[in-house]
């Protein structure tokens, strides 16, 4: 079952700012982190060889290739 929500004073819609926005600016140095990690993670990896980019092998070759 949900917890009810805090009741907030209708007169200060500030209440927990900064709260949030510290929150917030966790969350997004989290994702920044993140994405860079993905990028030197993409430069670092070689791109595999496609199949249809390799040169035509005899069957034989093929089968062992796999």
């Amino acid at each position: 079952m949900a917890r009810p929500r805090k009741t907030l004073p209708a007169s200060d819609p500030f209440v927990d700012l900064a709260r949030k926005t510290e929150i917030l600016e966790r969350e997004m140095d989290a994702q920044r982190a993140a994405i860079e990690r993905l990028k030197q993670i993409g430069r670092l990896r070689p791109r595999s060889a496609r199949l249809d980019e390799m040169p035509q092998l005899d069957s034989a070759r093929r089968r062992q290739a796999r």
